[in-house]
């Protein structure tokens, strides 16, 4: 086993473990209550897959071994990540999205024009909404992929990058709540026949109850990605990119639809150009961590694992 894969094997449970009790203390602190039935399908799929990947490495079944430990972080790290969203937008912090409109325009981007343009594209228009629509189906599918097509130490880097992301955008976000663009400019009222704005409306109910109730209760069945700033989509598009490009077979696929993404935050995903630069800054932090993680030379580690 190589010493970046070994890194990363420990490095992402550990994360993972970590992370699991800090959201849990907070979560207990806050005001965000659990509809603990909701999430019934992930305390029954995770302890099997635990169990599961157990079993495999005392097999010495190194692929099932590999799949089984990042679905299981995977999925435990897509809760974490949705709960710390959630408590950071329970804060309710004043909206900044003057200032991030404000910002597009110091930029010379117009949201508007973008979503306008891309409205008299119907087919463009209908591949974007698919690309912002497989955000999940990468991150479950494409670690998977890695490792079938041998490249285990770049599936442990997708999904501890993306974990340290979502968490680095959550803590940002407790200073940036914001509604988005296609709320801020009200492109509800307009003729857009072309666009779907669903993601850029969705999220708007649960994101002004877990502000403004004194109590809420988060349902895994109504739950929302209610981040704007930094945008994760934009997060997991660069950071599946470049865990794919050293596959040839994904490389090219992969790194299309992930621009499909990008270009998708701004005209279905409701985001801001600010929201955009600030997610690839947090992308490319999460994964400079996880390299420096990966060439970390602990004694004793490859044996350990």
């Amino acid at each position: 086993m190589s010493r970046d894969l070994a890194n990363l094997r420990c490095a992402l449970p550990i994360y993972t473990v970590c992370n699991v009790i800090a959201i849990v203390a907070i979560t207990l602190l806050s005001k965000l209550r659990l509809d603990v039935a909701s999430f019934g399908a992930v305390f029954f799929t995770v302890p099997l897959l635990v169990v599961g990947a157990l079993f495999t490495r005392r097999r010495v079944m190194g692929t099932a071994s590999l799949i089984l430990e990042v679905l299981c972080s995977g999925i435990v790290l897509s809760v974490v990540v949705l709960l710390a969203s959630y408590l950071a937008i329970s804060l309710d912090r004043p909206l900044v999205d003057a200032a991030l409109a404000d910002a597009d325009r110091w930029l010379g981007f117009n949201a508007f024009d973008i979503v306008t343009m891309v409205n008299n594209m119907p087919v463009l228009s209908s591949m974007l909404m698919y690309a912002y629509s497989s955000f999940s189906l990468q991150l479950l599918v494409l670690p998977i992929l890695l490792i079938v097509l041998g490249s285990p130490a770049s599936a442990y880097t997708l999904v501890l990058s993306y974990g340290l992301a979502g968490v680095v955008a959550s803590l940002i976000s407790i200073w940036f709540p914001a509604v988005g663009a296609h709320i801020s400019y009200d492109l509800a009222s307009q003729r857009l026949p072309s666009v779907n704005l669903y993601y850029g409306y969705a999220f708007l109910s649960e994101f002004n109850a877990v502000r403004a109730n004194s109590e809420f209760t988060l349902s895994l069945a109504t739950a929302q990605g209610i981040l704007t700033f930094p945008s994760v989509h934009t997060a997991v598009a660069i950071i599946c990119t470049v865990a794919s490009f050293g596959q040839r077979v994904l490389r090219y696929p992969v790194l299309t639809l992930n621009v499909l993404m990008l270009i998708s935050t701004v005209t279905h995903g409701g985001h801001y150009l600010v929201d955009v630069i600030a997610g690839i800054v947090v992308a490319t932090l999460a994964l400079v961590t996880t390299l420096v993680i990966a060439r970390s030379r602990i004694p004793g580690i490859v044996a350990l694992t």
